[in-house]
């Protein structure tokens, strides 16, 4: 009989370590496909080396000191084919998508991160790092994919947003670093979008036709001010404490206000 292989995958982007985590955004700053990303972590965490391609679909590969090929005539042994490692790596098919919760590196550096989920972090720094990851979403010709996440000046607002997100203005994060950066505050996003449903609503088409004839940067600035304006109820004394608030209350009040906007709304037109 021939030896058996032993393949560990996580199961979640939740169950991956920081070095893995790395490794992962490392492979997405290179733009690889999805079946070379998973087959690289599959190879990389489970210790195994092709030795040579024995055919188009069969390869020797080596773990640690095992080894498997194709077996001498007569003699049972264990193939490692393609098809098997893509069984394999199917394992991995939550690496298409954003993380259903925040997850993010715990350290840059020395650097520790600030809450994955935004408990407890002061509003204020949510809504500045809103207004730079909306200018990384505008500046990707494709809407943020990291095939063009490191182009233009994203690297540049990514580094901006990394100085927030670890405290340190000397932040020297590398490419697969600020690709964590980006899939951090996506998640963080979808996140709050099923939290917060009434806040955090797609915009009509006239709000969106609207905000076509805009710049980014008002875009931004109006966003923000009506967001704080919510907030103080016009009271310009009460800004500087709005901006301390928890990010997750801040939210919490303006997806209360905004459900009752919406049910004032549906009960106008019974």
């Amino acid at each position: 009989m021939g030896a058996v292989l032993n393949i560990y995958l996580p199961t979640s982007w939740a169950s991956l370590t920081d070095k893995q985590l790395l490794m992962v955004y490392s492979l997405f700053a290179r733009d690889l496909s999805a079946p070379e990303v998973k087959t690289l972590c599959l190879m990389k965490w489970n210790k195994l080396e092709v030795l040579y391609k024995h055919s188009n679909n069969t390869y020797c590969v080596k773990q640690r000191r095992k080894h498997f090929f194709h077996p001498p005539r007569g003699r049972r042994g264990r193939l490692i084919t393609s098809s098997q490692i893509q069984a394999a790596t199917s394992t991995l098919d939550f690496l298409d998508s954003f993380p259903p919760e925040p997850i993010r590196l715990s350290h840059i550096g020395r650097h520790r991160a600030l809450p994955a989920d935004f408990e407890g972090v002061p509003f204020e720094k949510y809504l500045y790092l809103e207004n730079l990851f909306q200018g990384v979403l505008h500046m990707s010709s494709n809407n943020g994919h990291t095939s063009t996440l490191l182009n233009s000046q994203t690297p540049k607002l990514l580094k901006d947003m990394s100085q927030v997100l670890y405290d340190c203005d000397n932040i020297k994060p590398s490419q697969a670093q600020l690709v964590s950066v980006f899939y951090w505050f996506a998640s963080l996003k979808q996140y709050f979008a099923r939290l917060f449903p009434h806040f955090f609503q797609p915009l009509n088409d006239q709000t969106t036709n609207l905000l076509a004839a805009q710049s980014l940067f008002d875009q931004l600035r109006d966003s923000t001010n009506a967001q704080i304006r919510a907030l103080t109820g016009g009271d310009i004394t009460k800004e500087v404490t709005i901006k301390q608030l928890d990010t997750w209350r801040a939210l919490t009040e303006l997806d209360a206000q905004a459900r009752e906007a919406e049910e004032y709304r549906k009960a106008s037109k019974s």
